[in-house]
């Protein structure tokens, strides 16, 4: 049996279907609960002032960028 050119094209654009289908509904979006929020709230996410240098230095890290304030470097490596 010989298959046509048509029928490869159509089973492959059946199995990207499939696998975008598939990736759409594993996206993992959900509601919260209200009494759930305060486990999802990790202190860290908060944009409140920094008490100290360690406290920068640690938004710094988590952030994966410096810069915006009187510290030289920018995060993108274009100084």
């Amino acid at each position: 049996m010989i298959k046509t050119n048509a029928s490869r094209k159509s089973r492959s654009a059946l199995c990207l279907t499939i696998m975008g289908l598939g990736l759409f509904f594993s996206a993992g979006c959900t509601t919260v609960a209200p009494y759930e929020r305060a486990k999802l709230a990790h202190p860290t996410m908060a944009a409140n002032e920094m008490a100290g240098p360690g406290e920068e230095h640690l938004r710094a890290v988590t952030e994966g960028a410096i810069g915006g304030s009187a510290g030289a470097g920018s995060g993108c490596g274009c100084n």
